[in-house]
């Protein structure tokens, strides 16, 4: 509990993690008032969206908000190696693995509580400005979606930034993954069908389309149990 409330305390003290929060909740605003903005008929009339479905393509189907909360997961170790206050934390704690963990779980709790503030800030401009209730997609499996979101680009930045001691390299790691996807999806995905079953940006799409079994949640927890686990035992087996 010690380490929880010291790594609460060092992430409220980086002006970085409220500018990034902040920018996570413009970002899904900008892009919902553009999705209200362009959603017009042939006359020019506005349409009332969905608000669910609005709400998905502002903030799970947002690169920029992708971006951002990869910011977010980079965080919890990216600032400790680039200004070697890494030393002191383990020097403070020596034991490892609950820095670890303790890094780990309030990086989640940082990620969901910006995606759930974001949501709310969102859900409540959509209704001013008329958006329809309720939408194609249902708030359960928006729910779903936005916490699966939030979970995997934080925990692909943590570990990046673990594996990498690079804070910059676990902040562009995730958004290079989700490039390279595409790329694969767009050139290789009919000479090697495998490859992009086998990718965990694509397994995550894949799992919230929710016709495809278990084989995405299996991928996907793969990845996201594989890069925690190499970062975790780096951490524990290298100099700080």
């Amino acid at each position: 509990m010690e380490l929880l409330t010291f790594e609460w305390r060092r992430a409220r003290s980086i002006r970085t993690t409220w500018i990034t929060s902040g920018f996570v909740v413009l970002g899904a605003l900008f892009f919902a008032f553009l999705g209200t903005a362009a959603a017009v008929d042939e006359n020019g009339q506005s349409l009332a969206l969905p608000t669910t479905d609005l709400i998905k393509a502002s903030l799970v189907d947002n690169p920029i908000v992708m971006v951002l909360i990869a910011s977010l997961g980079a965080m919890a170790f990216g600032h400790e190696y680039r200004y070697g206050t890494i030393r002191l934390t383990l020097t403070a704690f020596p034991r490892r693995t609950t820095v670890f963990f303790a890094k780990l779980v309030m990086t989640l709790l940082i990620a969901l509580a910006v995606a759930a503030v974001a949501t709310a800030i969102t859900y409540a401009f959509l209704l001013a400005t008329g958006a329809n209730e309720p939408g194609g997609l249902t708030w359960p499996r928006l729910v779903f979606q936005l916490v699966v979101f939030a979970v995997t680009f934080a925990v692909l930045a943590f570990s990046l930034t673990v594996i990498t001691r690079n804070h910059p390299l676990g902040i562009i790691g995730p958004l290079l993954l989700f490039l390279f996807e595409l790329t694969i999806g767009g050139l290789l995905a009919e000479r090697l069908e495998w490859l992009p079953k086998a990718l965990p940006l694509t397994a995550m799409q894949t799992w919230f389309g929710g016709d495809a079994g278990v084989r995405p949640i299996a991928v996907w927890a793969a990845w996201m149990v594989g890069l925690l686990a190499i970062g975790f035992v780096l951490l524990r087996r290298r100099d700080a």
